[in-house]
């Protein structure tokens, strides 16, 4: 009977999983079937490509970098200084432009599409004076911040990060903007720009070192980060301008003539700056903690997050980029099962990459960190440190593209309350769960606290996602 009862059960897995191979073939068969007639499709297969492009060129930039510095006091310092204005850029980046796009689709579907042109000009310059008031006020209070949260710093690696952020402050601007500017594209379903022209910033990095050769120093690096930020941002102008030909009427008009949806754009803006002020400053509260360690763990936790987002390049980026207009357009038009579909599906494609994927990664950790970082002033101590680390923090790739699918719908909702809720809880979840595992693990407790805020916070988004879906397919039948 034991015999029976189990060749019962192997019949009933083997049928269950030829029924989701016959589904999942099924569902790649009518893609190929549009073929890359579908704009979603072809958006996210060029983005894809695009953005692992961009990635190959960060990740050689990464290894000159690795050779060049190691985990130096010097790399340690740029890292912090970079990482924090990163931060802040991204951070205003969270506010206006994911306001903006949801209302944009909406007034382009409901209203005109020059009042949508006149909203986002108006979003572009609030955005650019919010973000010239931050740098003003961080020239000053640079020393006070890296004080304060660099204890773990030497006076002298203090001074120099310091001095770092003071030069990097345009850089902070260029990569801010240029949040704003992508989003008005990805709006108009202009993927190519948007997603090639970061590219410009290795790039141009690679060249100051191919330039300066030997003599190389840690301004090479700083310099050639602010000229290719700047030429990213001058570059996404650019083709703003070429495409929108604005005329100086209507220039004049955005300048004194205030698009009334703007408001309904600033007041979502707020509530978005808090959630990306607690959520996005898990990147920095990481940072800090690792800053009490051992010198080098904040490079180390650099090093593994630029691993990490090789994959992430291929899944969680090229999706957030296409979908979002996308969901943002079903929202507009209350098309809420054909939401619930698009994030259903993208989940099941996305996941079963990125699974295999990332438990792959934590398997060959020491062999990936070996060929992409380990020459030069790079040594083998440093690849079994960054390895180590890199084989938890893989662990959170799949949570973190769930939970990034989930949010674009989220912010489509324009559900500000609960990303507030869903931001403060990963954020002390954080920075407790970092405080309690780096106590015995190291920077890799910090890199396990990330998987399992990632956990916590995907599950959440998802509930809500679906709960409110059905609330409002409910209420539209009722």
């Amino acid at each position: 009977m034991t015999v029976f009862a189990a060749t019962g059960r192997g019949f009933i897995v083997f049928g269950y999983l030829t029924y989701l191979i016959q589904k999942f073939t099924t569902y790649f068969n009518s893609l190929f079937q549009r073929g890359f007639a579908s704009r979603m499709v072809s958006g996210f297969a060029l983005v894809a490509l695009l953005t692992l492009g961009s990635k190959a060129f960060s990740f050689v930039k990464d290894a000159v970098v690795a050779r060049q510095f190691g985990t130096s006091d010097s790399l340690d310092a740029f890292m912090f200084s970079f990482g924090f204005l990163a931060f802040l850029a991204a951070l205003v980046g969270g506010g206006i432009p994911e306001s903006f796009l949801p209302m944009y689709a909406e007034m382009r579907y409901q209203k005109s599409e020059q009042r949508a042109n006149r909203l986002a000009v108006q979003s572009c310059l609030v955005h650019a004076l919010v973000l010239i008031f931050i740098g003003s006020v961080l020239y000053f209070a640079a020393p006070f911040y890296v004080g304060w949260i660099a204890s773990g710093f030497t006076a002298e690696k203090k001074q120099s990060a310091v001095e770092m952020m003071r030069e990097l402050l345009p850089l902070m601007m260029c990569f801010g903007m240029s949040f704003q500017l992508s989003a008005w594209l990805r709006a108009d379903k202009c993927f190519t720009v948007a997603t090639a022209a970061p590219v410009l910033v290795p790039v141009v990095i690679l060249i100051f070192f191919f330039k300066d050769g030997v003599e190389a120093n840690m301004h090479t690096l700083l310099y050639g980060s602010l000229l290719g930020t700047l030429l990213h941002m001058l570059t996404l102008m650019l083709v703003l301008w070429s495409g929108f030909k604005p005329s100086l009427r209507f220039l004049w008009q955005c300048l004194f003539q205030w698009e009334p949806e703007m408001t309904h754009v600033v007041k979502n803006a707020v509530p978005f700056v808090f959630a990306g002020a607690i959520f996005t400053s898990v990147v920095v509260v990481d940072q800090t903690m690792a800053a009490w360690l051992e010198p080098g763990s904040v490079a180390v936790l650099g090093y593994t997050d630029k691993v990490c987002s090789i994959i992430l390049a291929l899944t969680a980026t090229p999706a957030c980029d296409v979908l979002f207009p996308y969901f943002a357009d079903k929202v507009a038009r209350r098309d809420w099962r054909g939401v619930r579909c698009q994030l259903f599906s993208s989940a099941g494609i996305l996941l079963s990459f990125a699974l295999p994927a990332a438990l792959l990664l934590a398997w060959l950790a020491p062999l990936v960190i070996q060929m992409l970082f380990q020459r030069g002033t790079f040594s083998e101590t440093d690849t079994s440190r960054v390895a180590h680390v890199l084989r938890y923090a893989a662990l959170q790739i799949p949570f973190y593209i769930l939970g990034a699918l989930a949010s674009r719908v989220v912010v489509a909702l324009q559900a500000t309350r609960f990303i507030l809720v869903l931001s403060a809880i990963g954020l002390i979840a954080n920075a407790s769960l970092n405080w309690i595992l780096m106590q015995s693990m190291g920077a890799a407790g910090i890199a396990l606290s990330s998987v399992v805020v990632q956990m916590l916070s995907a599950g959440m988004a998802c509930l809500f996602v679906l709960r409110q879906i059905q609330e409002k397919i409910t209420a539209d039948l009722t």
